[in-house]
């Protein structure tokens, strides 16, 4: 099976918020999720991941720690699934040159960033790749998303 990955341009929201909520449908269907990004970003999404949905805290943990094991989403700065992660979540942070293990790869990078310009050289990059298929989601006003590509 290829290796998924999809280009999520966040026009409507942050990409933090974003990235919380697909961390709460990755551990609704029993995944666990490794996330990467700069070390501000992954402070942020500590945050957002104990406060943003209401009535619920998504269990994770900072990479580093002793039970990274153990974390069903783990942050990190290095593409390191430690917790065994088989999905990968790049907040911010580009398509990463090292994928193996990994079934789904989710890009987020929010409009007009430097990660939007990332986004456009990784998927021309990634076009001539054999052994994985790419898709391009933009948000939608009513905040769903709408496959474009």
């Amino acid at each position: 099976m290829p290796l998924d990955i999809g280009f999520y341009h966040c026009t409507r929201a942050p990409a933090a918020e974003v990235a919380v909520r697909l961390s709460a449908k990755a551990l609704e269907g029993g995944q666990r999720l490794l996330v990467i990004g700069p070390a501000d970003r992954l402070a942020a999404l500590d945050k957002a991941l104990w406060t943003l949905l209401p009535d619920s805290f998504l269990p994770h943990g900072l990479a580093g720690g002793a039970a990274d094991a153990e974390q069903p989403i783990l942050l990190s700065e290095t593409v390191t699934p430690a917790n065994g992660a088989r999905l990968l979540l790049s907040l911010e942070a580009g398509v990463p040159g090292e994928m193996d293990g990994f079934d789904r790869v989710l890009n987020l990078f929010e409009d007009g960033s430097p990660a939007h310009e990332r986004a456009r050289r990784d998927w021309k990059a990634l076009s001539a790749r054999d052994g994985l298929t790419r898709s391009y989601w933009q948000q939608t006003e009513r905040g769903g998303w709408e496959k474009r590509g």
